[in-house]
């Protein structure tokens, strides 16, 4: 019988290692070919299994089950956490992607061409994925991220404009900061506040920042250990106003915008257990029209379990809660409707070094075991599981990131509703992808799926190897949960928030008789004609969204009768790209909801 040993590891001192960021590296006993990499928790500690492993030869991987999309992947120098984000940079239909890689950012148009402006060299090296919006009310969305240095402790809030240029008053040489920094609109006047973090030798601050660099009324805010993870910031309380929720080692905060705490917080953890990495997830679990907090932990004694937490906006633990993992849970939480029952589930996976000995959970919202899992063994799971229908069966898949690297190979696993493994996975990389969420977007505006991802290399080089693969599917809105990190490219971990734009009618109940023309002119500047018929009288929406799915303004609210109209869409003072129009009525006896594509070019 193979023999199991857990070995808990304090790692005082190792150099050139970015604290929080960069892994250390364990290779199994007799198994030089197949090694292991290891992330110390916030406070440098590591669980290990160690194993006798017989392996014989190499592993072959057969090529990309996938196609890459031309002129990658990008191999940049450095790592990579959390992983890159899409957003639209320039004046074409496109998305871009951005990548935090070591001490710079990265920018690509989907051709593999540089973004002009871009790379951004920096001094420390980053934390976690950039954060995109906009946050200083210019109407044009600006990129953020936080980095830090080898102990955690210094860093500098960076911001800069789509062409590269610093927002004024940025950098901000405020500390380190402890992952992906969170965007949101606090004081509701459409532009961003950025929540970060602040680490101290032993303690930290919540920091939140206005657009301009000066620092939000009310903060920052003091916390108990060093910051674990990034924050999330959504409304708790059914009050419209979005509230702060930020992880110390050791418990979990939540207050108002104005800094004040909310009662029941903070949470002191109660299992012997820590935070690391795990940021917080905001969704209404139990039905209320209140979202709970939704977030893992991890023992560093004991049994070395990692816990599922699923708390109301009072502090209280929901019942049948938490949930125990066999190791320790890294990444945030996710939720979706895995199955046909119209429950809402939990998925998260757990990690460990040394063995193929981890597991991806999934519970509906009462605590019971879904059907079909825990899927595994697997190599470790150390970021957030994404969710989306990747192969169009109408289903959501579950795509896994994996701490190994074996010749230089790593992977992304996949697997299906049922914990089936997937067909045609897993998809293999240059390097492991441990901490690195593939984004589910169309690039391209095609129709079809692309998914972005990175692997990267750690023995004998320390690189990070971007790739986009077109996944030849049709690209189904309604079925991508979390296109990206923390749900959104400003990462406020708040479910359902993803900012993507339905195209196509899937929402139609009857659609005969209703009718949404292509708006004339397109390409069009600055003003197009947007035609629309209706066969009965209903209310009816018009909406104009921009490529992220922000609301950029509303052409109609109200009732109408049958007939057909017109409306004039003026787009001076709006940035060139890609908008769409939406559509919505509900009529007496059916309901229609269409959304187009439109080009503003200036």
């Amino acid at each position: 019988m193979t023999n199991f040993i857990l070995v808990l590891i304090l790692i005082m001192n190792y150099s050139n290692i970015a604290f929080c960021d960069q892994p250390d590296l364990f290779t199994p006993k007799n198994n030089t070919e197949h090694r292991y990499h290891i992330i110390p928790d916030v406070m440098n500690k590591v669980q290990v299994l160690e194993n006798n492993i017989n392996k014989t030869g190499a592993k072959i991987y057969d090529a990309d089950s996938l196609p890459v999309f031309p002129g990658f992947p990008k191999v940049i120098n450095g790592q990579s956490t959390e992983g890159g984000i899409y957003c639209q940079m320039d004046t074409d239909s496109d998305m871009e992607i951005v990548y935090g890689i070591g001490t710079t950012i990265q920018a690509w148009n989907i051709d593999g061409s540089i973004v002009t402006g871009w790379p951004k060299t920096l001094t420390y090296n980053t934390q976690g994925a950039p954060a995109y919006g906009d946050i200083d009310g210019d109407g044009e969305a600006e990129i953020v991220i936080g980095t830090a240095n080898v102990t955690g402790v210094l860093g500098i809030l960076y911001a800069f404009e789509k062409n590269g240029t610093p927002v004024t008053g940025f950098p901000i040489n405020n500390g380190g900061s402890t992952r992906s920094v969170v965007l949101c609109d606090l004081d509701m006047n459409g532009s961003l506040e950025i929540i970060t973090t602040k680490r101290l030798s032993s303690a930290g601050e919540i920091y939140v920042f206005k657009g301009d660099g000066t620092v939000y009324p009310g903060w920052p805010k003091s916390i108990n250990h060093v910051p674990a993870s990034g924050s999330a910031a959504g409304d708790i309380n059914g009050d419209g106003i979005p509230e702060i929720i930020s992880e110390s080692y050791t418990s979990l905060y939540a207050w108002d915008r104005n800094g004040n705490p909310i009662t029941g917080f903070p949470f002191i953890l109660p299992n012997g257990d820590v935070n690391s990495y795990s940021s917080p997830v905001l969704a209404d679990v139990d039905g209320d029209n209140i979202r709970e907090i939704i977030f893992g932990s991890h023992q560093t004694g004991g049994a070395g379990l990692g816990y599922l937490y699923i708390l109301k906006n009072d502090g209280t633990i929901l019942p049948n809660w938490p949930k125990t993992t066999t190791y320790w849970i890294y990444g945030p939480p996710v939720l979706g409707y895995l199955n046909d029952d119209n429950v809402i589930d939990i998925v998260v996976g757990d990690q460990i070094g040394g063995a193929l000995a981890n597991f991806v959970y999934a519970w509906d919202k009462n605590g019971n075991v879904l059907s079909g899992f825990p899927v595994g063994p697997i190599n470790a799971v150390n970021n957030q599981v994404a969710l989306g229908d990747i192969d169009n069966d109408g289903k959501l898949e579950l795509l896994v990131d994996d701490n190994t690297q074996e010749n230089g190979m790593g992977k992304y696993s996949a697997f299906n509703h049922d914990g089936t493994p997937l067909s045609g996975w897993p998809l293999p990389t240059s390097g492991t992808t441990m901490f690195n969420m593939p984004c589910l977007i169309d690039l391209n505006n095609d129709g079809t799926l692309d998914i972005v991802g990175a692997g990267i290399t750690l023995f004998g080089s320390n690189q990070t190897s971007v790739y986009i693969w077109n996944a030849g599917v049709s690209f189904n809105v309604s079925k991508i949960v979390n296109p990206v990190f923390q749900f959104n490219v400003r990462h406020n971990g708040v479910y359902g928030d993803n900012n993507l734009v339905s195209i196509g009618n899937p929402d139609n109940e009857i659609a005969s008789g209703f009718i949404l023309h292509q708006n004339f002119p397109n390409p069009f500047n600055p003003t197009t004609s947007l035609e629309f018929v209706i066969p009965e009288k209903g209310f009816v929406t018009l909406k104009v969204y921009d490529i992220l799915g922000n609301e950029v303004t509303a052409l109609m609210n109200q009732n109408l009768s049958p007939g057909s109209y017109q409306v004039q869409w003026n787009g001076e003072g709006f940035a060139s790209g890609v908008y769409f129009y939406e559509l919505s009525v509900t009529g007496l006896s059916a309901k229609f909801k269409e959304t187009k594509r439109m080009l503003l070019i200036k």
